[in-house]
């Protein structure tokens, strides 16, 4: 293999190969989110609403899948949880339309409490948008919740359907996600895959954006973002390849590239910020931005990754820790 024109091959090897149907392990876990990810964006209408029914009947003893059935259709409810009580409705666009994402909700809850009056104290509004949940629902949630004192009311999305699966041994996961986990943890990322996105993302520079002062980053800049510990150890992995992509930007003939492109994606993860996303739907919004809604492969997935953590690395996504700020615990700095 050409190292000029090929990025490393890496694995992560577990010293014992994993067990088949055993617990999904740590690397299964990271390669996961990956093919759930792309899952996700490819699952709308009755196909979300049957990928979800599916992981809940595996992760959640006494959930009912309800289905719809002739003139009585679902009753206002894609499942219920006997034992918590529990009511799911399923809202899976193709295109997220935060009006007409209300306007379901609404529907929804209000076909709720009249058909299934006294079977649910909590209402579960589920949806596909890997982003994270728009603003404009949260303010609408918190009216429901004055609306309906007796209700408690929850948000369901891609981060709690990852926390589920990474509970799950590995052959039931495949079985929900319909694909197999990568079992010998191969992680191959090819340099025509990271230059696509690079050049992808040279038609996104905006000319007059504010240019971003350089700082060296913190020791602890991955514990001080509040990301999770797979995304801390996926971008940590990712910046394996930081050198590679610096030296891209450098036999660039517009050397004014990278500058614009940093930019541009600081000036998306401030709007993340702004709109009170979490830390791990901020990277989320930074991923989409890098590389859209379209489906991705493994190998795409993770040159992303490999693009975030660059940027991350390099100050223009993410605050770097105050000078002085040190864990609170006693956790390996990574």
């Amino acid at each position: 293999m050409n190292p000029a024109t090929e990025l490393m091959l890496y694995n992560y090897r577990s010293r014992m190969e994993p067990v088949k149907g055993a617990q999904v392990d740590f690397y299964e876990r990271l390669s996961m989110r990956g093919v759930l990810w792309a899952c996700l964006h490819d699952l709308h209408g009755n196909a979300f609403q049957d990928f979800f029914q599916d992981m809940m009947t595996l992760c959640v003893p006494g959930f009912v899948d309800v289905r719809t059935h002739g003139n009585l259709g679902d009753r206002a409810s894609d499942g219920l949880d006997l034992h918590d009580a529990r009511l799911y409705a399923c809202y899976a666009p193709e295109t997220v339309d935060p009006v007409a994402t209300i306007r379901k909700f609404r529907s929804d809850l209000a076909g709720a409490v009249k058909k299934r009056s006294g079977q649910f104290t909590t209402f579960v509004f589920v949806h596909n948008d890997v982003r994270g949940l728009h603003p404009e629902l949260s303010v609408e949630l918190a009216k429901a919740r004055s609306a309906y004192p007796s209700i408690s009311f929850e948000v369901m999305g891609f981060r709690h359907f990852r926390d589920m699966l990474g509970q799950q041994n590995s052959q039931d996961v495949e079985a929900v996600l319909k694909t197999q986990l990568p079992m010998q943890h191969t992680i191959a990322v090819g340099l025509q895959e990271m230059e696509e996105l690079l050049a992808d993302l040279a038609t996104k520079r905006i000319s007059d954006a504010a240019q971003v002062p350089i700082e060296t980053v913190s020791a602890h800049k991955l514990l001080y973002s509040d990301l999770t510990r797979d995304t801390q150890a996926e971008l940590r992995n990712g910046m394996r390849y930081s050198a590679m992509i610096s030296d891209y930007y450098q036999r660039r003939i517009d050397i004014t590239e990278r500058d614009e492109v940093a930019a541009r994606f600081h000036t998306e993860y401030l709007d993340a910020v702004g709109n009170g996303l979490d830390p791990e739907d901020v990277l989320l919004r930074m991923r989409e931005f890098l590389a859209g809604n379209r489906a991705s492969t493994a190998p795409r997935y993770r040159a992303q990754t490999a693009v975030l953590a660059y940027f991350f690395e390099s100050c223009d996504i993410f605050e770097n820790a105050p000078i002085g700020w040190v864990p609170e615990t006693k956790e390996t700095v990574l």
